[in-house]
């Protein structure tokens, strides 16, 4: 994919995996009570269903809320608000990067699909959903939507993802965390090459009210690159060459710094209470959501 190429604008997931989705729920460890009130009951006891109050009805809230008495006398809509429930907010950030563009499947466009899924859940549970993709100062912005009747400006926003420039992990995820303070579950995804390192970017996302997910994309070429002789080498965000002959016992220490990286995040994430899911590019959807990020506790 060429500098500011955009993802392919087909359908992002399939009507069969959409309906599959519609079983799962985003899971949030830390139950927190919104000022709005949203739709998600929290854990604590006792007035969880007690009327708290109104607020204006906006396009993609969910109908069976709203106060049609008031509607008869006033014209106007308005949503009844209920005490002791959740208000989630999901907070979906991208690394769109110039290294994003690598692969078969690109890891731009396969976390694009990721988002897209991810997103989806959310907003068939009446949770806030906000993407952000960044590289540099560069951001694309989905503000944040709620109901199942954003889908469609989810995944088209999605579609149109780019990218290009150098990777800033820490400087846009402080960006960010300081623009949202709203609660709920953070999920960087990202291949995490970033000279500056992973580590303070994901401190910055500690930083937030939120359950934080790093979700570590590499194309299978990145992973077990397929390559013999004497290469020059890109850097794609840098544009520095670098010139190797490859043997077999460097394909192999090549492998070993792969998977001691991989480890090196994993275990960075575990002592923090931070979520680490690694998705190579190539990994079926359904898979993913419904099998490993299930098991590692961002769905249920």
């Amino acid at each position: 994919m060429a500098d500011g190429a955009k993802t392919e604008s087909k359908a992002l997931l399939d009507a069969e995996f959409v309906r599959r989705l519609e079983r799962l729920a985003i899971a949030a460890k830390r139950v927190q009570l919104g000022r709005a009130k949203g739709e998600r009951k929290s854990k604590r006891k006792g007035s969880s269903v007690e009327f708290a109050d109104y607020r204006d009805y906006v396009q993609g809230d969910d109908l069976r809320h709203v106060d049609w008495n008031i509607y008869g006398r006033l014209d106007a809509l308005y949503l009844k608000l209920f005490q002791e429930q959740e208000d989630l907010t999901v907070h979906i950030l991208i690394d769109a990067s110039q290294s994003m563009a690598y692969g078969q499947p690109a890891k731009i466009e396969f976390s694009a699909k990721l988002a897209a899924a991810i997103g989806y859940v959310g907003l068939i549970g009446y949770d806030r959903v906000s993407v952000e993709a960044f590289a540099g100062p560069r951001r694309q912005i989905l503000r944040p939507v709620r109901g199942k009747g954003n889908a469609s400006r989810l995944f088209s926003f999605l579609s149109g993802l780019s990218v290009g420039g150098e990777t800033e992990l820490e400087d846009s995820c402080k960006s960010y965390v300081l623009r949202h303070r709203a609660k709920g579950v953070a999920i960087l995804l990202s291949d995490f090459f970033d000279p500056e390192g992973f580590e303070g970017a994901l401190r910055r996302l500690l930083q937030s009210a939120c359950d934080v997910y790093a979700v570590h994309v590499l194309a299978r070429q990145e992973i077990e690159p397929d390559v013999t002789g004497d290469l020059k080498l890109l850097d794609s965000e840098t544009n520095a060459y670098t010139e190797i002959s490859v043997s077999p016992a460097l394909l192999k220490r090549y492998r070993q710094n792969v998977d001691g990286f991989c480890d090196t995040i994993r275990r960075h994430c575990l002592a923090r209470d931070i979520g680490y899911m690694f998705a190579p590019s190539d990994t079926p959807l359904d898979k993913l959501l419904l099998e490993v990020f299930r098991r590692g506790g961002m769905l249920r």
